[in-house]
C-alpha cells in the first residue's frame, strides 16, 4: 500500500542578494528587510519565473551531459538533516531515500538508546548529589554537638586540645561544602545538557514521522517548499512533488548501456558539499541494487548515479564499510524506483 498525502504549494518570492542574482524562494527572505513581491502564480508554461528548468541552464550552461543532470539534482533538508535527490519528471517528481525523510528504526533506537545513557549519567550524578548534602547535613549537626560539648568543659589544656580539634573540623566541614558546590553546579550542567538533547530528541522523533514537507535547495540556492507524495514499503524510496514548476529531470538509462565496468558518476551534497560529484565504475550487480566504487559519504544518500551520457541508472542510498576498504557503494535501480511509484508519475 503507498502512502499519500495532499500537496502544498506556498507562494513564490523573489529578491536580489548582496552580489545581484536573482532569487527564487517560498520562503521569506533571510533578513530584516521586506521580501519583495509575492509573484503570482499562473501555470508554469506561461510564468518564465517557474520554468527552473530553463533559468537553470541559462544561468549555469552546461557543457556536458554530468554537468546537465547536475541541473536536476537537489539538495533535500529535513528536521534530521540533509540527504539528496533529484528530478525524475518535468513538472516536478523528486526521487529521494525513504531513511532521508523518515527516521530509520535502527536510528529511532539508537537516539532513544543514547538519551537514555545520557539520562542514567544525569541519575548517577543526582544520587551523588543526594549523598553529598546527606552527608554534609550529618557533618553539621556532628559540629554543632560537638560545640554543645566545648561549652561544658573547664578552662584548660584539655579544653584547648578539643577546640583547636573542632576548628580542624570547622575547616573540613568547609572544604565539603565547596566540593557539594562543585558537584551541584556540575550536576546543573549536566541536566541542562540532558534536558535540551531529551527535547532536541523528542521533536526529531515527533517531527520524523509527521512531516510531510521539506525544502529543497537547488544548484544555484534556492530553497522551494516540496511535498511527500508517495513513500515504499519496500523499497528505501520515497517520492516528492515540486508544484506548479517546470523541472529539470533526468531520464532513466537504456538497459544496455548498463555494464560491469561502466564509468558512473553521484551527484549529491555530501558532508555538507553541495553540488558535487564524484566518479568511479560499476562494480556490479546485486539483487535490485547496483554496486559502484563512486565514493558515497553523508549527505549523499538519495542522489542520482548516473552514466557518462546523463542518463541516471539508480539512486544512491547506502554504503558497505570493512576494515581495510572504504567501502562498496550501493544504489537502487532505478527501474525498481520507476514500477513502484508507476501510479504517481507522468505516464509519458
Amino acid at each position: 500500500m503507498k502512502i499519500e498525502f495532499d500537496s502544498i504549494s506556498p507562494e513564490t518570492l523573489e529578491y536580489q542578494d548582496e552580489q545581484g542574482r536573482w532569487q527564487y524562494t517560498d520562503r521569506p527572505r533571510p533578513s530584516l528587510e521586506p521580501p519583495g513581491e509575492i509573484l503570482p502564480a499562473p501555470a508554469a508554461t506561461s510564468n518564465p519565473n517557474r520554468d527552473l528548468n530553463a533559468r537553470l541552464r541559462a544561468q549555469f550552461s552546461p557543457q556536458t551531459p554530468v554537468q546537465e543532470a547536475t541541473l536536476g539534482t537537489v539538495t533535500v533538508k529535513t528536521a534530521m538533516g540533509t540527504g539528496s535527490g533529484f528530478f525524475i519528471s518535468t513538472t516536478g517528481h523528486l526521487l529521494t531515500n525513504r531513511h532521508v525523510i523518515k527516521l530509520p528504526e535502527r536510528e529511532r533506537k539508537e537516539i532513544q538508546q543514547s538519551l537514555g545513557d545520557a539520562e542514567q549519567e544525569l541519575d548517577r550524578y543526582r544520587k551523588r548529589l543526594t549523598w553529598r548534602e546527606q552527608e554534609l547535613d550529618r557533618y553539621r549537626k556532628d559540629l554543632a554537638q560537638y560545640e554543645t560539648s566545648l561549652g561544658t568543659l573547664p578552662e584548660g589544656a584539655g579544653k584547648a586540645d578539643r577546640q583547636a580539634y573542632y576548628r580542624s573540623k570547622q575547616n573540613q566541614y568547609q572544604t565539603l561544602q565547596q566540593e557539594l558546590a562543585t558537584d551541584r553546579r556540575t550536576f546543573q550542567e549536566v541536566e541542562k545538557k540532558v534536558i535540551t538533547q531529551r527535547r532536541e530528541i523528542d521533536w526529531k522523533l515527533a517531527v520524523s514521522g509527521t512531516t510531510h514537507t521539506f525544502i529543497l535547495v537547488l544548484k544555484d540556492g534556492t530553497e522551494l517548499t516540496a511535498s511527500l507524495l508517495a513513500v515504499s514499503p519496500d523499497h528505501d524510496l520515497a517520492l516528492l512533488k515540486l508544484d506548479r514548476y517546470q523541472t529539470p529531470s533526468l531520464l532513466p538509462a537504456a538497459p544496455q548501456d548498463i555494464g560491469q565496468g561502466v564509468a558512473v558518476y553521484a551527484i549529491g551534497s555530501p558532508v555538507g558539499l553541495r553540488d558535487s560529484i564524484s566518479a568511479g565504475v560499476v562494480s556490479g550487480f546485486e539483487s535490485t541494487f547496483i554496486r559502484t566504487d563512486a565514493k558515497i559519504y553523508p549527505g549523499n544518500s538519495g542522489d542520482p548515479l548516473i552514466l557518462a551520457n546523463g542518463r541516471v541508472i539508480g539512486i544512491n542510498t547506502m554504503k558497505q564499510i570493512t576494515e581495510k576498504f572504504e567501502g562498496i557503494g550501493y544504489a537502487i535501480d532505478i527501474n525498481t524506483a520507476l514500477r513502484e511509484f508507476a501510479d504517481h508519475l507522468p505516464h509519458h
